[in-house]
């Protein structure tokens, strides 16, 4: 069978059910969960029986559903319970809806759906989104329709569906641009799950549609259909149903017998007064006047008037204490966003207090921790430092006693090796030799010389600084001596030394900065050319005295930069004419430098000459 496309006088008596599961003996439940309210000790259950019943006062008393409204959401926020809150913005939008506050009532279901999807409730997301599109059906179609898809795609995720049911029948009656066919479609899947959940009250939903087309078309066949679903409606004990299928029955007699339509409009009004439904007392008022007019009957038209009246009245004494409870509303919403602000600062300002006081606790632990560390890192670094120091006493031990061996045997062997250098000498000079023995006498020569100077060098090392005997002396006497000593071997050479220096007095131990002069001058000797010149010059700077040796020799190449100052260096070079080196000069010249508390360094470029630099401090 076909099913014709439903007109728009249904749509009031549908709304008031867009929420509730079971829409028989409304007015017996609502009794029933109001009664049992002042006996609920749990304050989580009397927030969400309070909230059902403000939904099953939603088409009795707008005032009543509003009321029931607030005081479930001003518990839940004192509970904070989220649900319980949401679930009352749901019941205060719906009483907003019928007051026409649609601004007010959208917003409220856009807060509501917001949490439902924050708790992952399906079931109510769908609820949201059909109640919006509810709403939006009286100001934009084309809005309504689109969350009417929002939420059929997700109502085919619930496994619970029967919200479906009342879903698809909202979207027959609100959106006027269905076909016929579509309209088929979506109200035999209406009956299908009406039927699987046993919802008797949507099969005579489905039917009371149906009438109210045929009806407007003018059609016999709706009388018999209004008067099924008026004796379906009072089995059901359905109140709403019977007050729609009344009112269809007059809108059927309407044009062709006004007394008959006047008389169930009487019924269908006495059944909202006597139920309590006084937000139809005006609609319901409305055509029965229209009616009366219509019969040309004075007295019925004065009746009707005098009834429309006395409802517009209560109407609006309803409407006065609704504005009222509106504005308590907006001050308790304003109070609660003040009081929200407050609370997030406070709250911020706690969980503020908390980072520190945790970042304290942190942060002594840390300290904690360190201390034991450094602690047990310091008992090692003490037990380590007594051993070093153990294991250093006893090397300074060994090296004292090395170096008095060292210097008891280089002391012991300076004199055989000076008898026999001197032997060698007397007898070269002696002459009358022959080659065989001149060869052999200037091999002793030669050896003893090195050998001297090798012993002088031992017996140089190791000079401290505790161990120097410091006087004055003339440092310009003692580079004029140290000069004129070493002028023969420059001679050798064909080379010339030239002293250039101003007469300084400075407490030093004479004996061995002599020998560092010696040493610098003989390295000149040794590593410059034949004919070469050396300069030896001494300037004083502030609080030191600077003695140069300058040569025009091999320089000191890179590589050895870094060495040449070391004991026992492998950096040994042989002088331009051969002269043996044995890598101990300069580390005992600087150690010699040191113990002065001055210091030595050189200047050289490999191929064109060394300076060294002593500097000795004045005081």
């Amino acid at each position: 069978m076909s099913i014709p496309k439903p007109g728009p006088r249904l749509l009031w008596a549908l709304l008031f059910f867009f929420i509730i599961n079971d829409a028989t003996a409304q007015s017996a439940q609502m009794w029933k969960e109001r009664a049992q309210l002042p006996y609920i000790k749990d304050s989580i259950a009397l927030i969400d029986a309070m909230n059902r019943v403000g939904l099953l006062y939603q088409a009795k008393n707008v005032d009543s559903c509003f009321y029931f409204g607030l005081k479930a959401k001003a518990l839940s926020q004192q509970m904070h319970y989220l649900k319980g809150e949401t679930d009352a913005d749901n019941v205060i939008a719906i009483a907003f809806s019928y007051r026409g506050l649609i601004r007010e009532a959208l917003s409220l279901y856009s807060s509501a759906l917001a949490n439902y999807q924050r708790m992952r409730d399906t079931a109510n997301i769908v609820q949201m989104l059909m109640n919006t599109a509810l709403v939006y059906a009286q100001v934009d179609t084309l809005k309504s329709r689109a969350y009417f898809h929002q939420a059929i795609a997700m109502g085919s995720q619930l496994k619970q569906d029967s919200i479906m049911s009342i879903l698809f029948a909202n979207y027959c009656i609100c959106v006027p641009s269905l076909s016929t066919d579509s309209i088929h479609y979506y109200l035999d899947k209406s009956r299908a799950i009406a039927l699987r959940y046993k919802l008797d009250w949507i099969s005579v939903l489905i039917m009371q549609m149906q009438a109210d087309v045929l009806t407007g078309q003018g059609s016999k066949e709706a009388l018999p259909l209004l008067k099924e679903c008026l004796d379906k409606s009072r089995q059901l004990n359905n109140e709403v149903f019977e007050i729609n299928a009344l009112a269809g029955i007059g809108s059927y007699y309407e044009q062709s017998a006004p007394d008959s339509a006047l008389k169930y409009y009487y019924q269908a009004y006495e059944v909202v007064q006597k139920s309590g439904y006084t937000t139809m007392m005006v609609s319901g008022a409305t055509p029965i006047l229209a009616a009366a007019k219509r019969t040309g009957n004075p007295a019925n038209i004065s009746r009707a008037q005098e009834l429309l009246e006395n409802a517009l009245t209560k109407e609006n004494a309803n409407l006065k204490n609704f504005i009222g409870d509106y504005v308590k509303y907006n001050n308790i919403e304003e109070a609660n966003k003040l009081l929200a602000v407050s609370n997030h600062n406070k709250q911020s300002k706690i969980w503020l207090l908390i980072s520190i006081c945790i970042a304290c606790a942190l942060l002594a632990i840390f300290i904690y921790r360190q201390y034991r560390v450094s602690n047990q890192l310091n008992k090692k670094i003490m037990e380590q430092n007594n051993d070093l120091q153990t294991t250093l006493t006893a090397l300074e031990q060994s090296q004292e006693d090395n170096t008095r061996i060292m210097k008891v045997v280089a002391h012991d062997l300076r004199n055989p090796v000076g008898a026999m250098t001197t032997i060698a000498t007397m007898l070269l000079e002696e002459g009358a030799q022959s080659p065989d023995n001149q060869i052999m006498l200037d091999l002793i020569k030669t050896s003893g010389e090195h050998s001297m100077e090798m012993v002088d060098n031992l017996l140089m090392m190791h000079s401290r600084s505790e161990e120097l005997k410091k006087e004055k002396a003339d440092i310009y006497d003692m580079l004029r001596y140290c000069v004129d000593l070493l002028q023969f071997k420059a001679e050798n050479k064909k080379q010339h030394i030239h002293l250039g220096a101003p007469r300084v007095t400075l407490p030093i131990n004479r004996e061995k900065i002599w020998r560092v002069m010696s040493n610098l001058i003989t390295n000149a000797i040794k590593f410059s050319p034949d004919g070469a010149d050396i300069f030896v010059q001494m300037e004083e700077k502030s609080g030191e005295v600077v003695i140069t040796v300058k040569d025009n020799g091999i320089g000191i190449p890179d590589n050895m930069h870094d060495k040449i100052f070391q004991m026992f260096t492998t950096t040994r070079r042989k002088g331009t004419a051969g002269e043996h080196s044995f890598g101990l000069g300069l580390a005992i010249s600087k150690q010699i430098v040191e113990a002065h508390k001055g210091r030595i360094w050189y200047e050289s470029q490999p191929g064109y000459g060394t300076t060294f630099f002593v500097a000795l401090p004045t005081t």
